[in-house]
């Protein structure tokens, strides 16, 4: 993106973004990691992954009103700073502390992850006002964010594990805060303050994010068929690719050039969605990535070689990529500033409500039946929705 003074808003928000971001993947590393080392419980480490599911879901009903009352500035500074100071409380916990409760656990890790989705909502709804100060078009501004986002999922647990082996994993906890605050500077210096905060008396007035997010024709199709694609590929992503590559082709190796394929894949997809909104329609670029991704799992399924599997984790990236920036793009310009917070941190919530439901039927599934046949099952549900979708809820611009 070309530099001038007036892309230097802009440029400290994806800056500041791209950092919290990276620091949200190497958390996601290190905090199994450090749960693990000092209680050697399973059962526990999965209760400190449950803990992070809860702030999403309450971000759209507490945190999408904060941006709305008090100003995304605002809370996006006040987000990294509370950030910072939750992400020291686990492993200070486990110093200090003679002993930790699994309750504990929970509470430190809902606590570290409790501000960081109304900060990233936050910083989301800043983008079309900054976009328009750099003179730059939406579509360009979102597909660098989304190539940016998709570098930091593939690169913060290369990261973190990096920084696990070099330098400890309490002190990969100190490092993963300093980002959080190193953040919070950087946009509180780039990013003007300038808000226009919304009155308690229009609050009334405006409708709620979820109510407005099934009632807009743009965003519906987002919100329903993004429910049922988020059913069936964070399983995919999260536990039946895992499964595959580990039992089926007993690699461990072979799981991580998978996910480090598909996260390539990915990036390339977002980075080229500005040249791609102008070339082809919203529903093929949307409706499409799901069809490649169902049609990935599928083949994945019938995969006998190594490479096979490495080819489609590619693919089920590749135009999914695309999806992220077009999805920011729409609610962008459709959604209206007095209510952005919300609208921004319910769809956010509704994507992931589904997520956790698809891994416990994943789960159930391939253990009393077999990996092949849950990817095929799955494959066809996100192929089934994809078309649905098409046909019947498409994409205008």
């Amino acid at each position: 993106m070309k530099f001038n003074i007036r892309s230097m808003p802009i440029i400290g928000l994806i800056t500041a973004e791209s950092l919290s971001l990276m620091g949200n993947q190497i958390a996601a590393v290190a905090i199994p990691i450090l749960v693990l080392r000092f209680t050697n419980s399973p059962i526990v480490t999965g209760i400190a992954s449950a803990a992070n599911i809860v702030p999403i879901i309450l971000a759209a009903i507490v945190g999408g009103r904060a941006i709305d009352r008090f100003g995304a500035w605002n809370i996006s500074v006040a987000a990294d700073v509370l950030s910072f100071f939750s992400v020291l409380a686990l492993p200070f916990a486990f110093i200090y502390l003679d002993q930790v409760s699994p309750f504990l656990i929970f509470l430190l890790v809902f606590l570290g992850a409790l501000f960081d989705p109304t900060g990233i909502s936050a910083r989301q709804t800043l983008v079309p006002n900054l976009a328009k100060l750099s003179g730059k078009p939406l579509p360009k501004i979102n597909s660098f964010r989304g190539g940016l986002e998709n570098a930091a999922d593939f690169l913060g647990p290369v990261i973190g594990v990096g920084l696990i082996g070099v330098a400890g994993i309490v002190h990969t906890f100190l490092i993963n805060a300093v980002t959080f605050l190193l953040c919070a500077v950087i946009f509180a210096i780039a990013v003007p303050r300038k808000q226009e905060i919304a009155s308690m008396g229009n609050e009334g007035a405006a409708p709620r994010g979820v109510t407005f997010i099934f009632k807009h024709p743009q965003l519906r199709p987002l919100a329903i068929v993004g429910m049922v694609a988020n059913f069936a590929i964070l399983p995919f992503l999260g536990l039946l690719l895992p499964v595959l590559t580990t039992q089926k082709f007993h690699s461990t190796t072979l799981l991580g050039v998978c996910l480090s394929v598909f996260g390539l894949a990915a990036t390339v997809g977002a980075a080229f969605f500005s040249r791609l909104s102008h070339r082809y329609s919203r529903s093929v670029i949307y409706y499409g990535g799901l069809l490649m991704t169902g049609s990935s799992m599928i083949l994945c399924a019938i995969s006998s070689q190594k490479y096979q599997v490495i080819f489609c984790a590619g693919l089920a990236g590749l135009l999914l990529g695309a999806g992220n920036p077009l999805q920011q793009t729409i609610l962008q310009e459709e959604t209206p500033k007095a209510i952005a917070g919300q609208v921004f941190t319910s769809l956010t919530a509704i994507h992931f409500i589904a997520g956790p439901f698809g891994l416990l039927l994943a789960g159930i599934f391939t253990e009393f039946s077999n990996v092949e046949r849950v990817l095929l099952c799955f494959g066809c549900l996100l192929l089934t929705s994809a078309i649905f979708g098409w046909f019947r809820l498409p994409l205008k611009r």
